[in-house]
């Protein structure tokens, strides 16, 4: 019972200070995850023990932003969202998706490799890739 408080306070907190992710930024992340992991450089995290990997997640999040982590020992996709939002909590971290045992999880940091731009709100925002260059209207022949 104790776990659960936890979660639900953390999720006030986060709820209090604003750091709540939108419907549209939630989007934004997950389909640049799909591209992220395309180009293989989407970094996963298997979390076999909530409390003891909380220091290998937080170091992956401040290195990356963005990750995927998988629940091995959730009995049920329930539990795996559970566990998810347990270790978002933990870390400080927002629960992007839950997808079967699978959760994408994302903490902004001081670097801001991820950035959502002024049209995540309108549906036009795109992460660019790591040296990717932008194409105007000029140049797109």
């Amino acid at each position: 019972m104790a776990p659960r408080l936890v979660v639900i306070f953390c999720a006030l907190l986060a709820a209090a200070s604003g750091a709540l992710l939108t419907g549209a930024e939630r989007r934004f992340l997950r389909a640049h995850a799909g591209r992220l992991d395309s180009a293989k450089l989407l970094k996963r995290a298997i979390v076999s023990d909530v409390e003891g990997c909380a220091g290998e997640v937080t170091a992956m999040l401040e290195a990356h932003e963005l990750i995927r982590c998988k629940f091995p020992a959730a009995k049920k996709k329930a539990q795996a969202k559970e566990l998810a939002e347990r270790v978002g909590g933990i870390v400080g971290a927002e629960v992007a998706q839950v997808i079967g045992h699978t959760a994408l999880l994302y903490k902004q940091t001081p670097k801001k490799l991820i950035r959502f731009g002024p049209a995540v709100g309108e549906g036009s925002g795109v992460a660019e890739a790591p040296g990717a260059r932008s194409v105007g209207p000029e140049e797109e022949q």
